[in-house]
């Protein structure tokens, strides 16, 4: 252990501090702030810069190196004859977004005349038609897709694909690995892998034979994308490993044309990390596949959730400084020092400023010659002022240690400007916890766990509002201190963000001054929310589950599914109104964890949620008596159907299934079958509803079965 080290322990030690656990310290808290926005001048720059934010771990770094991921000739025509298209309908549903205008890929798509959906390694087009429904045609797809866009006659597939490679020991030593290090690198040794992600743009003209008419990769992973008029946005992280030489760098292939990015166009900015991606941006034209793609890179940590308005781009990581070591220095100025006479401190301070080798043995001796010299009482108020020293200045610390980092990219017509970066202290949850108004980004964050030495270092939640340069303007902090958010939404001029340890307090907060946001109200019930859905302007759905306060300890046995409807017309005194649970603990729903599961139409008076139905039987226990966390056996999986308004709440319209048979019953504690249904959409007076296996169609009134298309068979 380091002296410094060493002593700084010690220098608790002798002031009476019990250390009940680890006190971290930032290497530079001022360095996490930097703004300034620069680009590598050369390959060795940008190699010295990831070489020195690494752990010290050596990696093995993948390349792309891969063919196409498929083309036209491996397309299968199925029904010919179905190229006619139906007649389709203008009313049908589209994919439930955050923000209205900025279109989000999906594994399921309509547009009123056909399904399209991806099933396993395949692409289906199916005709719509309730009496006529059938597949037109299948896209056989390599690797794993991910999601799709439909723009008029284009189809745009993102996803993902994994290449073998082999290689010689000779290309091992050309990258300037040891071979002592070769075991650790290359655990598979003489193979490589490298992952890419694909953009593959097809031409639907004729629905019966859809044609590749673009295909780009990227290599890294498929993180998310969303498409704004006729051009798509996505955003493709890549892994930065130092090996012991070159710098692998994001490789962009288009029908054959190999591209790398050169380092000269990398953004960076000089904050550390131990961990660093390439995080490309890049935009396509869907409409012409004449015009060049636009790319930015920006090399920070992974890319963890994104928020796309009308005009920008927001990427955000949360950036933990918990690897850092005790640093005396830190915890003499602002623990130590304050506590101390004028005189002691001034002598410590010019210790500490001397070049003298010995000097934290000085100090030492000059901290214990004053402890030494204090009664017993004085040394007990010592120790207990130094102890509430230490809490606050680890409180103080906490923004610097936990935040939240976020890169801003303009969007206009598929040009991209990088922006700038900005840094709000705690982590966000998800996209919903961002939202751009009037020129502000709002964001909702959590700072510390709920479940960490609470009485000392509670978790709290808090809303920063940030100017267009993403400078922090105004700010509501420490909300509902030792729980976490989970869910928050933006609406206008408001905010409703619901936290949750034992009951769920749903907050009203006014933003209508970005630089002095209010708490209007709240309401605590039991539950939470995990996904919030506006109505209208004055009600709010939640989709969460229900909760049961625990007699063990300071938390709750979450239940079932649970729907709420909220009216905050009266901001100040929110209120349920009406809501529905749906079975036992264990008890799911695709919804709760991803909104495009979640089809609403306030205009149809309709809501339908996938349910994976968890029910316990009672007759096992005693007198009916459950305990609370007791859980429910797999029962049923399909869509709950609802109508749902505010002068009569819920109503269960009815359910529909993909599974015919008793598997459920079968499954045991985990669930899955490609009967299970993950996707609802409504086209005039049908409903639809889709699986891995098979599209039904269900009256949109009664319910009643019109018919089933198999899919894969």
């Amino acid at each position: 252990m380091e002296k410094p080290l060493m002593f700084a322990l010690l220098v608790i030690l002798a002031l009476g501090i019990v250390l009940g656990s680890q006190y971290y310290v930032l290497k530079n808290p001022a360095e996490a702030d930097k703004d300034i926005l620069k680009k590598f001048n050369s390959e060795a720059e940008l190699e010295a810069f990831i070489k020195k934010g690494n752990t010290g771990y050596i990696y093995y770094s993948p390349t792309l190196r891969g063919g196409t991921v498929m083309d036209a000739g491996m397309m299968k025509t199925m029904e010919t004859e179905a190229a006619m298209a139906p007649s389709g309908s203008d009313d049908f549903s589209k994919t439930n977004v955050q923000v209205e205008g900025v279109d989000e890929a999906d594994i399921v798509k309509t547009d009123g005349k056909y399904i399209y959906t991806l099933s396993g390694n395949k692409m289906y087009i199916i005709s719509a038609e309730p009496g006529n429904s059938k597949p037109i045609s299948e896209i056989p797809l390599k690797g794993e897709a991910k999601e799709i866009f439909i723009n008029e006659d284009k189809l745009v597939i993102f996803g993902s694909q994994y290449n073998e490679e082999v290689y010689s020991t000779d290309d091992v030593q050309s990258k300037g690995i040891a071979s002592s290090e070769k075991m650790m690198i290359l655990p598979r040794y003489p193979q490589r892998y490298s992952q890419y992600a694909y953009i593959n743009v097809y031409d639907m003209t004729d629905r019966s034979n859809p044609k590749l008419s673009r295909e780009i990769m990227l290599s890294g992973y498929y993180f998310s994308s969303r498409m704004i008029g006729k051009y798509v946005y996505a955003v493709i992280n890549m892994p930065a490993y130092y090996y012991g030489g070159p710098i692998i760098r994001p490789l962009i292939k288009e029908n054959g044309a190999e591209k790398t990015i050169p380092a000269n166009d990398i953004y960076y900015h000089d904050y550390p990390d131990n961990s660093y991606n390439f995080v490309n941006i890049l935009s396509i034209n869907i409409q012409d596949d004449n015009e060049e793609y636009t790319t930015k890179t920006v090399l920070s940590p992974n890319t963890q959730n994104m928020y796309v308005s009308s005009n920008n781009i927001y990427t955000a990581f949360a950036s933990y400084n918990y690897n850092v070591i005790y640093t005396p220095e830190n915890i003499i100025e602002n623990v130590i020092k304050p506590l101390l006479p004028a005189t002691v401190a001034n002598r410590i301070s010019e210790i500490k400023n001397s070049n003298d080798t010995s000097k934290w043995e000085m100090i030492e001796k000059e901290i214990t010659s004053y402890t030494n010299s204090l009664g017993n009482n004085e040394r007990t108020e010592l120790e207990e002022r130094a102890s509430k020293k230490m809490a606050e200045f680890e409180l103080k610390m906490a923004k610097d240690m936990e935040k939240t980092i976020i890169h801003k990219v303009s969007i206009s017509d598929g040009e991209i400007k990088y922006s700038g970066q900005g840094t709000v202290p705690g982590t966000i949850l998800n996209q919903f916890s961002m939202d751009e108004r009037d020129g502000y980004l709002r964001i909702a964050t959590t700072r510390g766990q709920v479940w960490t030495r609470e009485a000392e270092f509670p978790s709290t939640n808090n809303i920063y509002v940030l100017d267009s340069d993403l400078e922090i303007k105004g700010m509501i902090e420490d909300l509902a201190p030792g729980e976490r958010i989970y869910s928050a939404r933006f609406m206008g001029e408001r905010a409703y963000m619901v936290t949750f340890k034992k009951v769920d307090p749903l907050f009203v907060i006014d933003l209508k001054d970005p630089e002095n946001p209010k708490l209007l109200g709240k309401l605590k019930i039991p539950g939470y929310s995990d996904y919030l859905h506006p109505y209208d302007e004055n009600h709010i759905i939640g989709i969460g589950k229900e909760a049961v306060e625990a007699e063990e300890g300071d938390f709750a046995w979450y239940q079932g599914i649970k729907l709420a409807l909220f009216d905050v017309s009266d901001p100040e005194n929110p209120k349920e109104i009406s809501k529905y649970n749906v079975g036992d603990r264990g008890t799911d729903s695709y919804a709760l964890h991803d909104h495009k599961a979640f089809l609403f139409s306030r205009e149809k008076n309709l809501l339908a949620i996938p349910i994976l139905l968890a029910e316990i039987d009672r007759s096992k226990y005693a007198d009916g008596k459950l305990p609370p966390y007791a859980y429910g056996d797999f029962k049923w999986q399909g869509a709950y159907v609802f109508s749902i308004d505010p002068e009569n709440g819920f109503k269960l319209t009815g359910r529909i299934s993909h599974v015919e048979d008793d598997s459920l019953e079968k499954s045991g504690y985990y669930y899955y079958s490609p009967n299970s249904i993950k996707r609802s959409l409504y086209i005039g007076n049908t409903l639809y509803t889709v699986s891995d296996a098979m599209v039904k169609m269900n009256d949109l009134a009664t319910l009643e079965e019109l018919g089933k298309t198999s899919l894969g068979k």
